[in-house]
């Protein structure tokens, strides 16, 4: 069992894209007469799912398996069609990824997109080559803030829970990853640092960030399990 892992989370955290949920879900809502603020999707929206977010958007729905099967599709084949052209990886992540399978640590994505999204990120982001497992919200009974995401994906990489570093962008996400009892880092694509008090640490991009400076982190966690 490999003593630590990385977990990271995919809107926002892999990429920056998080500005371009925002123009899908306005277009959406748009569409529908409903209008959504940058503020609202920041403090209500951004890493919840998008069941529970289009019931959010539209309590007044009877939303059933066909409708929201229907309005998910819509809005993310509007997200795809926004984003192709400018999608790439946040600073610094390959090159952090690079180091860290060089030290053989083992790497996840924990993410509440859907299928079509991760493969669309994947295709498109030089990162596949470090990605052992990917793991999504179809394969658990409750999404972000709710702990079962980032369990799952410990469990699939063989590391305890406690061990398990985890980068978020989201408030959701955050607390997600707290509520696992994982060691939490903050990127600040779609929040400044003020929103993270409880993040173990908060970062911008991962340019400079390295192997020797998360064995640093994480070492107090691994000298408890000693």
């Amino acid at each position: 069992m490999p003593a630590w892992g990385v977990i990271f989370d995919m809107d926002g955290t892999l990429m920056d894209n998080n500005p371009f949920h925002l123009k899908a879900w306005q277009a959406f809502c748009e569409r529908r007469g409903r209008k959504l603020t940058a503020e609202e999707y920041l403090q209500q929206v951004s890493g919840k799912n998008n069941e529970a977010t289009l019931k959010y958007l539209f309590p007044e729905l009877n939303w059933n398996a066909e409708t929201l099967a229907a309005a998910k599709a819509e809005k993310e084949a509007l997200y795809r069609e926004l984003y192709a052209p400018h999608i790439r990886p946040i600073d610094g992540l390959e090159t952090f990824m690079q180091a860290l399978k060089h030290h053989h640590i083992p790497i996840a994505v924990a993410t509440s997109a859907m299928p079509e999204n991760i493969q669309f990120a994947l295709e498109r982001l030089p990162i596949t080559p470090y990605v052992d497992v990917i793991v999504d919200s179809t394969q658990v009974k409750h999404g972000k803030p709710a702990p079962d995401l980032y369990l799952l994906a410990a469990e699939k990489i063989h590391v305890p829970a406690e061990t398990c570093i985890v980068f978020e962008d989201s408030l959701n996400g955050v607390q997600g990853a707290l509520a696992a009892g994982m060691y939490v880092i903050a990127i600040t694509t779609s929040h400044g640092a003020e929103a993270f008090p409880q993040a173990h640490q908060v970062i911008q991009d991962y340019t400079g960030l390295s192997y020797e400076q998360l064995q640093q982190w994480i070492a107090p966690r691994l000298n408890m399990r000693k």
